[in-house]
């Protein structure tokens, strides 16, 4: 996957995620974990303090708030995820082939 597309993906999932916290559809229990990661990440407590390898205590907050994020946009209802999504027309629907 080139560069340019890793970003535009991730940008698209920011403003999915933007758009899930707003929504009134969205349960509140599930827009509360990106504000406890939060809180965990200005926190002065890590899981893996710098002491032991620099640098990793960064490491752990980052993979965290990957996971809420991609926790969010899995956890979500359908129905919103659908709502959410990149495509502006979808169209469900089941074909066959008809032998000529």
């Amino acid at each position: 996957m080139s560069r340019s597309r890793a970003l535009r993906n991730g940008w698209r999932s920011l403003w999915r995620i933007w758009r899930l916290l707003r929504d009134q559809r969205v349960p509140s229990w599930l827009k509360m974990v990106p504000f406890l990661a939060l809180i965990y990440v200005l926190s002065p407590i890590d899981l893996l303090p710098d002491l032991t390898i620099p640098g990793i205590s960064a490491l752990d907050d980052l993979i965290l708030i990957l996971l809420v994020f991609r926790m969010l946009l899995d956890w979500a209802p359908m129905e919103d995820q659908r709502m959410f999504s990149d495509r502006e027309d979808v169209i469900e629907a089941s074909y066959r082939v008809l032998e000529e």
